[in-house]
């Protein structure tokens, strides 16, 4: 492996053009020491409309466009944006490469999968991070440290949301009207709501309260099987429980709210890539902190990753792989909990 400590810039090639991958490289081209370098598409003509968009000079397509993306030269870190069905084999494809891979979320499609990239990054020293960027914007470290300040007292409870309407409802109170072979309702994709954007408020709820000891899950599963509507409540070690819901059936209010002994924060709609929070301290007025940001956020993610490579790290102190495998056990057993299995998974 190469030594990209003092790399300047630091490129990137992307592994899927996709619309996370869209959104995320109209955030890079903001940075000035970073460089959209390669990217990778079966399909020419994505790939060609991802270059002349973002100014990208390679483009890897046909039915080798991933292998050659991994071993380009040129290339200094790998971001993987397809769907989370795929992320295994090209996780580790990457990795074998030698490169530093950023993964987009959900990380894969279980546990097993999670442990077996982790295992192998571990193994070969190569940096590795799951794409949760909710985590690296500056309105929720400004958040843990006010958790660890005390300024609400002990944090006990959490609630948070995330649901977007995706299809029509029929008469069946079951979504309808949609493509079934879309990633977001298709099992061989492993869709659903909770694996889509379920995740986003398991992970937070995680990152304050840490790994549960307990997990309940009520749901309802749509005609083509996967997850419509889903509740979670997570209970934690020292008495902490948080409610995490997700939906493809309506629009969620999108926001968090953490409850202690002496007040309470909220973070502002949408709190996966928030501005704006409050604290609520009891008999005081309310608080407003506010971090702007120009696009949509992603640059955040982009510049933990980087501060990650300069310093040698392997591992996101922000997002840790232990962190990652953690939610993995949690949205598994709520898929237990729902009889979802995914047909990759077997029997």
């Amino acid at each position: 492996m190469k030594d990209i400590t003092n790399f300047t810039p630091l490129r990137w090639g992307i592994l899927g053009c996709g619309s996370i991958a869209n959104r995320l490289g109209a955030d890079i081209v903001r940075l000035g020491d970073h460089k959209l370098q390669a990217i990778a598409s079966r399909d020419p003509s994505r790939a060609a409309d991802y270059a002349a968009k973002f100014d990208v000079p390679t483009r890897h397509t046909g039915t080798n466009a991933y292998t050659a993306l991994v071993a380009d030269p040129d290339v200094d870190l790998v971001y993987v944006a397809t769907p989370h069905n795929f992320h295994k084999d090209q996780v580790l494809m990457a990795l074998a490469a030698g490169k530093p891979v950023l993964c987009e979320k959900p990380f894969a499609v279980n546990t097993a999968e999670a442990e077996i990239i982790v295992a192998t990054a571990r193994k070969a020293g190569l940096f590795l991070m799951e794409g949760v960027w909710s985590r690296c914007f500056p309105v929720w470290r400004r958040v843990l440290e006010c958790i660890a300040g005390g300024d609400i007292g002990h944090a006990r409870m959490l609630y948070s949301d995330f649901g977007f309407r995706a299809a029509d409802l029929g008469p069946d109170h079951r979504l309808t009207g949609y493509d079934a072979e879309a990633r977001l309702f298709n099992p061989s994709l492993a869709g659903g709501a909770l694996m889509d954007v379920g995740v986003y408020p398991i992970s937070i709820a995680q990152m304050v309260f840490g790994n549960p000891v307990d997990v309940k899950a009520v749901g309802v599963r749509g005609n083509s099987g996967v997850d419509e509507n889903v509740a979670v409540v997570l209970a934690f070690a020292e008495g902490q429980v948080a409610t995490a819901t997700t939906s493809l059936q309506v629009t969620t209010p999108s926001t968090t709210t953490i409850l202690g002994t002496s007040g309470r924060m909220e973070v502002e709609s949408p709190w996966w890539r928030p501005k704006i929070f409050r604290i609520y301290r009891d008999g005081k007025e309310a608080e407003r902190i506010e971090f702007e940001h120009v696009g949509e956020g992603f640059q955040f993610e982009a510049m933990e990753v980087a501060s990650c490579l300069r310093e040698g790290r392997t591992e996101s102190c922000v997002m840790p792989l232990d962190d990652t495998i953690a939610v993995m056990r949690t949205l598994d057993a709520v898929r237990a909990q729902l009889g979802l299995k995914f047909p990759m998974e077997g029997c």
